[in-house]
C-alpha cells in the first residue's frame, strides 16, 4: 500500500484525476438516488402491482 501512495503522490495529475472522478461518482449516486430510485413517494399497494 506504501509503494501505491508514494507512486501517486509522484504523479499528482493522476491523484487529481482520481479524486476528480470519485468524487463525481458520488454525486452521480446522489443524483441517482433522488431523482430516479423513487425515494420519497408513497408507498402503493400490492394489489396495483398486478
Amino acid at each position: 500500500m506504501d509503494k501505491i501512495k508514494e507512486w501517486l503522490r509522484a504523479h499528482p495529475f493522476i491523484e487529481a484525476a482520481l479524486w476528480f472522478i470519485a468524487v463525481l461518482m458520488c454525486i452521480a449516486l446522489l443524483v441517482w438516488f433522488y431523482a430516479f430510485s423513487g425515494f420519497g413517494d408513497p408507498p402503493e399497494f400490492v394489489y396495483e402491482q398486478f
